[in-house]
């Protein structure tokens, strides 16, 4: 996944149980590129202790497969599932809502993924490649990768 951009602004006085702010979208926000964000990649790798899990688990904390710490993600937000139509992801009852695609899931709800989807966790906007769609861009931004 590379990140995007962000939309939106914590709302400070909103914060559930596990420690997660909201965040609210107003007529006045604006989408940015936010510096930490842009174009970081987060790889969808899973952690060694949690191998006996088959999905790759993406949260705010240290203990997810794919850690992303940002208040307006939950502390086990959606996880990545294999299946043998393709891959796929699920909400796991987020505060702020997973969207893949313009399309808001819902808890255990789940959507296809493909190169180039676009999903939203929290405030947060990302794109989804597979790999060989990730070297393209990776030689579109002047880097070759090693052999």
């Amino acid at each position: 996944m590379i990140g995007v951009g962000i939309l939106g602004l914590l709302d400070d006085k909103s914060r559930n149980s596990d420690g997660t702010f909201r965040f609210t979208v107003d007529d006045q926000s604006e989408y940015f590129r936010s510096a930490a964000l842009v174009d970081r990649v987060w790889f969808l790798v899973k952690k060694p202790q949690n191998r006996k899990e088959l999905r790759i688990v993406v949260g705010r904390t240290a203990e997810a497969d794919v850690s992303i710490p940002e208040l307006s993600i939950s502390t086990d937000h959606c996880a990545f599932e294999a299946t043998p139509f393709g891959l796929r992801l699920v909400d796991l009852g987020s505060t702020n809502g997973t969207i893949v695609d313009g399309g808001l899931l819902h808890e255990g709800e789940s959507a296809a993924l493909r190169s180039g989807s676009k999903i939203v966790l929290g405030r947060f906007e990302f794109e989804y490649l597979r790999h060989k769609d990730f070297v393209s861009k990776l030689r579109v931004y002047g880097t070759k990768p090693e052999r």
